[in-house]
């Protein structure tokens, strides 16, 4: 919410500094995003008057310009702008966020531009030019008036904290800071006539309805700027007043053409189907959606926006100003169903004050007197006040719950009615904040006020109890970050559209209510976060991705714990290797050496694979025979999907199921060799489908076989030969090549009869 220092000191007399007043709203919770000092803004930029505009054939005019010293020719495109206004000029050769230059339009020469709102950074975009008030005088520099020696503070409010989206609202929190009084008009009691009938639904539990006759104008320049400075287009005085009062105070406000509805109001429930054309010229289908609504149709959406039919126009003359509160869950449920928010809406769903409609409606009454020659013809009132809360308190318990030593006192400058007991204070909370509710709420409004970097730091007394084991998932974590993988943490919620194309849309769990289309159902795998992650580094044109994801899968019937890798690009350099990418070997050995810290018994093996999955470059993985996953490359034909368009080198993905790891691989020791240790390569030839780690588990399961390694494989037409080195050691003695040999004929016997394998030559063997 945008907040003009100005108007706030129109409400609280203060004279801080705007950056300090920004910190200490800060440091109380109401975080100030920026503060924008409109003076700094405004250059060199001077006040101008319009003497004659002469229109061109391109759809530009030509105006005249007195700056005070001398007159300027000036092309504008605004169609808008009168003869007389007073607007902003920025002079050619005068700075205005640089050097200001004369610009040629066909023969006319424009010596400057005319200032809008957004150049004078009072609002993102404007097209028209900023039309400043009267009274000011010709050639004065801009940041020499007082409008523009303000400062706006961009405040992001809170949802509890609906009290504040108002300059009031924000006003009673610096009255409380530096313990200034609040400036409140004071207004006289019309006398309710009951004239105009209203009728009300159980979920509408105030509404004042004003019968008023009105002249339809533009707004007197004070309100046109403050309604800018937050963000708010001026619209008309009647609209703009409205508005006024809903940034002013907090409380909504709408004005119906009377002429244009019926004789009475009725806030009901929208029949079925029933329509409704709003103010944003959308048609809304409704049900049981609370509207206003005269005799014949709806006029508003309750608390949200105003109907096109009932709108204020030139030709107004007779309004119904509105003042109401509503139920917030109500508000709330219509706007997220018809996706149609406003100011209104996001004042009423978060809860306004109950009791303030009232007194908005003579505020608003006031100014439309002044600015709109008003005449009230009636009011009708239908109002329920509601009682404050008291919470009941003690300070020692506070000080306790904060470590504190604050005294009874303090309490009395939070902005609450305080009243004492022999041992308690009882606190009266104001119908506008909502958000407190309990002794915690008190302490922590105290702590707010005062500052949380003010409480004494004082040290926990607390009972640690060290598990020296780590769990699985940090286990993991910690081998593949010294890996030099970072983690990833994705949403589980995934688009099962999305999801479809990648594998089987079978088994997919949906969500009722999702947020998005883009988050309709859970996840049943990692790859679609982990992928979304890579193309996000890519596009930001990383070269080296390592990733990984700890996280829970769904199915229909099941959750379960996951771990995925994702691997592209190239490996990170260093000076004692060449530049390399990373292959199917890389993230084969990842996954080897998580399964090197649990007890379990991996296989690979070749079958059909999720759809995203290379079928010739990737496998299943096995554990204890049972189906755990899969690692190798991505298919390149869903690229497209994710938009990539070319990579050098492919992208590697493997997952596995982790729930059946469940016990740590244990330390075996054994005593350095006593004996030589004797090394024999054995060259043999198998058949392609053979897999190389059945034949190493075989041979390391004779005796005497110290460790086996494959150091060499060579393709051949339909066999590969396969070289592996051996080494050999007995703990008792020396092997002779007796023991070598008798060794040997019955490795090479059980190779033969369980693969079919032979010596690769004659003169090759152990």
């Amino acid at each position: 919410m945008k907040v003009s220092y100005n108007w706030l000191k129109e409400f609280v007399d203060i004279d801080v500094n705007p950056y300090d007043l920004a910190k200490k709203l800060t440091l109380s919770g109401l975080e100030v995003e920026s503060v924008f000092d409109a003076q700094k803004a405004c250059f060199d930029s001077v006040v101008g008057k319009i003497l004659s505009i002469e229109k061109t054939q391109n759809n530009l005019y030509v105006l005249s310009v007195d700056v005070g010293k001398r007159q300027l020719s000036i092309v504008t495109s605004d169609s808008h702008l009168t003869i007389g206004d007073k607007v902003g000029v920025a002079i050619a050769g005068t700075d205005f966020k640089g050097q200001v230059k004369e610009r040629k339009f066909g023969s006319v020469v424009s010596e400057g531009f005319l200032l809008s709102a957004s150049e004078l950074g009072l609002e993102e975009s404007s097209s028209n030019v900023f039309v400043l008030d009267s009274a000011y005088e010709i050639g004065i520099h801009l940041k020499n008036l007082d409008v523009f020696k303000d400062f706006i503070f961009d405040i992001s409010i809170t949802p509890n904290r609906a009290d504040c989206l108002s300059i009031l609202g924000v006003a009673r929190e610096v009255s409380i800071y530096y313990n200034k009084p609040l400036k409140i008009k004071e207004f006289k009691t019309i006398k309710e006539d009951n004239k105009f009938k209203v009728t009300l639904d159980k979920d509408c539990l105030s509404y004042i309805a004003s019968d008023i006759k009105v002249n339809i104008a533009q707004s007197c320049f004070d309100i046109r700027q403050k309604l800018i400075k937050s963000g708010v287009r001026p619209i008309n005085n009647v609209v703009d007043i409205t508005n006024y009062c809903m940034l002013a105070l907090g409380q909504p406000m709408h004005a119906f053409d009377k002429d244009k509805i019926g004789s009475e109001i009725v806030v009901r429930n929208a029949f079925k189907k029933e329509r409704i054309v709003a103010l944003n010229d959308i048609e809304y289908e409704l049900e049981d959606d609370l509207v206003i609504s005269d005799e014949n149709r709806p006029i508003a959406i309750a608390g949200i926006m105003g109907g096109k039919y009932s709108q204020i126009d030139q030709n107004t003359k007779h309004i119904i100003l509105e003042s109401a509160y509503f139920v917030p869950e109500r508000i709330r449920k219509t706007s997220r169903k018809l996706k149609l928010s406003s100011e209104s809406s996001y004042r009423f769903e978060r809860g306004v004050d109950p009791n303030l409609n009232e007194y908005a409606t003579y505020y608003a009454i006031d100014l439309l007197q002044q600015y709109a020659s008003a005449n009230v013809i009636g009011i009708t009132k239908n109002i329920k006040k509601q009682n404050p809360k008291e919470i009941i308190f003690n300070v020692d318990e506070i000080n306790d719950f904060l470590g504190s030593s604050y005294d009874k006192g303090r309490f009395y400058q939070l902005g609450f009615d305080i009243k004492e007991t022999e041992t308690n204070l009882i606190a009266i909370i104001p119908t506008y904040r909502m958000d407190i509710e309990n002794m915690e709420d008190i302490a922590e409004e105290v702590a707010r006020i005062d500052g949380y970097d003010k409480l004494p730091s004082t040290n926990p007394c607390v009972s640690l109890f060290c598990n020296p084991i780590k769990s699985k998932k940090d286990t993991i974590r910690e081998l593949l970050t010294s890996s030099g993988l970072y983690e990833a943490i994705n949403y589980s919620f995934v688009s099962s559209m999305l999801l479809s194309k990648l594998n089987k849309a079978d088994n997919i769990l949906y969500l009722k209510n999702p947020l998005t289309k883009e988050q309709d159902c859970m996840r049943n795998t990692l790859f679609l976060g982990l992928m979304e992650n890579l193309v996000f580094n890519l596009n930001h044109n990383i070269k080296s991705i390592a990733l990984f994801e700890i996280g829970k899968i769904f199915d229909l019937n099941s959750e379960k714990d996951s771990l995925g890798i994702i691997l592209h690009g190239a490996k990170p350099l260093n000076w004692y290797t060449q530049k390399t990418v990373f292959d199917f070997y890389d993230i084969k050995g990842l996954f080897e050496g998580v399964f090197g810290l649990f007890e379990c018994n991996i296989e690979f093996k070749v079958q059909e694979l999720p759809l995203f999955m290379h079928p010739k470059k990737s496998l299943a993985i096995y554990n204890n025979n049972q189906y755990i996953g899969f690692f190798g490359e991505i298919h390149p034909d869903i690229y497209d999907i994710f938009d990539i368009k070319s990579l050098k080198s492919g992208i590697l993905y493997g997952e596995i199921l982790i729930d059946g790891f469940d016990k740590f691989r244990g330390f075996h020791f054994k005593p350095l060799p006593k004996f030589p240790v004797v090394v024999r390569d054995l060259n043999i030839v198998v058949d392609k489908n053979e897999v190389s780690s059945n034949i190493k588990k075989t041979i390391s399961g004779f005796d005497f076989v110290y460790k086996v390694n494959l150091i060499d494989v060579y393709d051949m037409v339909d066999k590969k030969s396969l070289n592996f080195r051996i080494e050999l050691y007995s703990q008792d003695k020396t092997l002779t090549e007796q023991d070598i040999e008798k060794l040997t004929k019955e490795v090479l016997f059980s190779l033969n009869s369980r693969f079919r394998a032979t010596i690769r030559g004659e003169e090759n063997g152990l």
